[in-house]
């Protein structure tokens, strides 16, 4: 029997991703101009009031569109860095910044989306698809929910990482 990996224990997991990105950044560039952390941390601070204030689809939106991707290609950059765990200094530039959080954060929610329904066609790679399936998806009231554990512990490590802006 398949042990069961508690929403918690989820997030510590994924949040160690985010965590080599942040360490990478400090090596590698200007200690003063670190932005990533700070946006992560306000990202993971703001985040779970939204979903249960707007919902699932506007807040995967909104976090989509402020990841710029369409001119800076952020969040593209993330997932090259999310399947590598490697990044160019030019993506790692891309990634120091307020886009860059926002983009960690929406990768992360599409993760934890993906584990909890895996019967929806979630592709963590690409946000358009996964809004797509989810506006037929009867989950899509319960989500905000479902989320709240695994989003409060990304919380936690990232007040405890990341310093505030």
């Amino acid at each position: 029997m398949q042990k069961s990996i508690s929403p918690e224990e989820r997030a510590v997991n994924d949040f160690k991703l985010v965590y080599k990105l942040f360490q990478g950044i400090l090596k590698s560039l200007d200690k003063d101009k670190e932005e990533f952390g700070k946006s992560f941390r306000a990202r993971s601070r703001e985040c779970p009031s939204l979903l249960y204030e707007v919902g699932v689809i506007p807040t995967i939106s909104f976090i989509y569109a402020k990841t710029r991707d369409a001119e800076k290609q952020t969040y593209t950059a993330f997932v090259n860095f999310a399947k590598q765990t490697q990044v160019t200094l030019e993506n790692l530039k891309k990634l120091n910044s307020t886009e860059g959080g926002y983009a960690a954060y929406l990768y992360l929610i599409l993760l934890e989306i993906k584990r909890l329904a895996p019967k929806i066609n979630i592709d963590p790679n690409s946000p358009l698809s996964c809004i797509e399936a989810l506006t037929s998806s009867e989950l899509l009231i319960i989500f905000p929910s479902l989320l709240m554990p695994y989003l409060l512990e990304i919380k936690r490590l990232a007040e405890a990482i990341f310093p505030s802006g």
